[in-house]
C-alpha cells in the first residue's frame, strides 16, 4: 500500500500499523485474491481517509469497506 504514497506524504509508524491491519482486514473479508486493481483501489481508500485525519484501524476497515462494496455492486449494474 505504502508504495502508493507519494513522496510529499508521511505517516508516523502507529498510523502506518492502523492503515495495514485495516488493509488486510479488508482483503480477509472481500475475499480479495490477486486482484491487483481491486487491492489498489482499497490502498487509496484507506490512505484518503488516513489523510482525513482517520486512525482508527476499525473504522477505517468498515469505511474502506464500505465503499469498496459500494463501488463493486455500482460497477456492476
Amino acid at each position: 500500500m505504502l508504495h502508493l504514497v507519494n513522496d510529499t506524504r508521511s505517516y508516523d509508524a502507529e498510523t502506518v500499523a492502523a492503515m495495514t491491519a485495516a488493509y488486510d482486514r479488508v482483503v480477509q473479508l472481500a475475499r480479495i485474491n490477486g486482484a491487483d486493481g481491486v487491492r489498489e483501489k482499497l490502498a487509496q481508500i484507506i490512505l484518503r481517509h488516513a489523510d482525513l485525519g482517520e486512525r482508527d484501524p476499525d473504522r477505517l476497515c468498515d469505511i474502506a469497506f464500505r465503499e469498496l462494496t459500494r463501488s463493486d455492486r455500482s460497477a456492476t449494474g
